[in-house]
């Protein structure tokens, strides 16, 4: 038997309930329509459900951040228990470790370049501990040999990556970790993983350390979790063991809430790494938080996909995005030239050292920083040729470098304005040594607009300065008061009190 009392059900019959806020289908009462005590009890139940499912995802959001802190609490309480261990067992510190023979390193079998290398592993190691321990410095930075010949692990190293682990985990603040050219192998990298959980770091760079397996991944994401302050993170000359290495690294990167500074360099082995786990830093969640990213050396090869143009195209944060080294051909940096016309947020690309052709690095270049389409292209028959308007539209923040080819690009340090009226003055100052400056300026502008040129020039004339420094011989001035002279309105132009030649002759580099 109903317990709702009937003269209840009579009045919601009459006056339904209100609609939800957020207009659920399923709770909607159509005005004029009068419920069953089934449907009321339905409608009833499905509110009830839809307030306690809100309720629950509160509460598991809330647990969800609570067991998050707790973790941090956790892993805080673990290093200054570690702390306590080892001021206990030190009393009154010294550097303990007991040195290790350069005859030690020959009779392994290693010449002496080797053993210079290895001793100067060892002074890093020294100076970083007693840097920390003495609190005049905070930067671990530890070197061993090179990229193509790190040194390699060895039991006569432990006891002083003890002794620098040790002075981590008794400093107050580690701002950078670099570890490079050296073998980490396992017992080494937990050695130090323990003595750098919850230690600020800021910049966090692995390069050249010969890891066997997945424990140099492993550590680097152990690292980044317990670090919630890192702002660069450099993984260089670590080739990974699969893709799933690179997929985990990448996302714990991504992740991460302050990382804006990010580089795989010469990690991504061709024939075992393929471009789409490079481009998984493009296309992951957390990509808008990076401002520089360094892919260079890496043999990316894209195989026809669009993913780097259809980010650039879309103008994130991004600033600077090195490509260098790679085997991207003509149609990738021509798509790329296309995304970059809508882009006004990146200042650097790097594509020095790529698998394109002249034509193709002309193109690219004269499609981003020109404005011109493929079709503009294909009927260009000298640069005189361009539109003051297209060029004007084109991308002037981006400075694109190539290699093997002197092209005429954005200046990336410079403001984009300055980088448009460079432009024009130079297309300018072209068309005045071929004589075709008011023929051509006669077809950009209609005669109702005509009135705007000197306005242009006006602008242009602000440019003029730093590039008649660069070109004494030819001062621009004369382009201008030529051009004023031409449209019969000399009086528009302030020429800062200097007084053109005509007959100068104009040089452009």
């Amino acid at each position: 038997m109903s317990s709702i009392n009937p003269a209840k059900k009579r009045k919601a019959a009459r006056d339904p309930p209100r609609e939800r806020g957020n207009d659920d289908p399923s709770t909607v009462v159509p005005a004029n329509a009068i419920l069953s005590l089934a449907d009321l009890n339905k409608l009833i139940d499905q509110r009830v459900m839809d307030v306690v499912g809100a309720r629950i995802l509160e509460l598991t959001s809330r647990v969800d951040g609570l067991q998050r802190e707790n973790e941090g609490l956790l892993r805080r309480c673990e290093s200054l228990e570690r702390s306590v261990q080892v001021l206990k067992a030190e009393g009154n510190w010294t550097y303990s470790a007991p040195d290790v023979p350069r005859s030690h390193w020959i009779d392994q079998g290693h010449d002496e370049d080797y053993a210079d290398e290895a001793e100067y592993l060892l002074r890093s190691i020294k100076v970083s501990t007693k840097g920390l321990r003495s609190a005049s410095r905070s930067k671990v930075t530890v070197r061993g040999g090179s990229p193509q010949s790190p040194t390699l692990s060895d039991d006569a190293l432990y006891p002083h990556w003890e002794q620098l682990s040790n002075a981590i985990q008794l400093s107050e603040r580690i701002t950078t970790l670099t570890l490079g050219d050296v073998q980490l192998d396992q017992r080494t990298l937990q050695i130090i993983e323990a003595s750098v959980r919850q230690k600020g770091i800021t910049k966090f760079y692995l390069a050249g350390n010969q890891f066997i397996e997945g424990e140099g991944v492993q550590f680097a994401i152990n690292v980044l979790k317990s670090n919630r302050l890192v702002e660069k993170f450099g993984w260089g000359v670590n080739f990974f063991q699969d893709n799933e290495d690179v997929c985990e690294l990448v996302d714990a990167v991504l992740e991460h809430p302050t990382i804006s500074n990010v580089g795989f360099i010469g990690t991504l082995d061709e024939g075992i790494i393929s471009y789409t786990s490079a481009k998984r830093l493009f296309v992951g969640t957390g990509t808008d938080t990076l401002l520089k990213v360094n892919l260079s050396y890496n043999s990316i090869e894209t195989n026809g996909d669009r993913c780097i143009p259809d980010f650039l195209a879309a103008n994130p944060p991004l600033i600077r995005l090195h490509l260098g080294e790679n085997h991207l051909n003509d149609d990738d940096v021509l798509h790329i030239g296309l995304a970059l016309q809508s882009n006004t947020n990146l200042r650097c690309l790097d594509l020095r050292d790529n698998s394109m052709t002249d034509n193709g690095k002309k193109y690219m270049i004269y499609h981003s920083v020109c404005g011109l389409s493929r079709s503009e292209l294909a009927g260009l028959t000298s640069a005189n040729d361009m539109n003051l308007n297209t060029v004007s539209e084109a991308n002037h923040t981006c400075e694109i470098r190539v290699s093997g080819r002197k092209i005429f690009v954005n200046h990336g340090g410079k403001p984009a304005a300055w980088n448009r009226g460079r432009k024009l003055l130079w297309l300018l100052v072209n068309r005045h040594l071929a004589g075709c400056n008011i023929s051509q300026l006669e077809l950009e502008f209609s005669e109702n607009s005509m009135g705007i040129v000197p306005h242009v020039l006006a602008g242009i004339n602000t440019y003029c300065a730093g590039y008649a420094k660069a070109h004494p011989k030819g001062h621009c001035l004369s382009l201008l008061f030529e051009l004023a002279r031409d449209w019969k309105t000399p009086e528009m132009y302030q020429f800062n009190g200097a007084q053109p030649n005509p007959s100068e002759t104009l040089s452009v580099s």
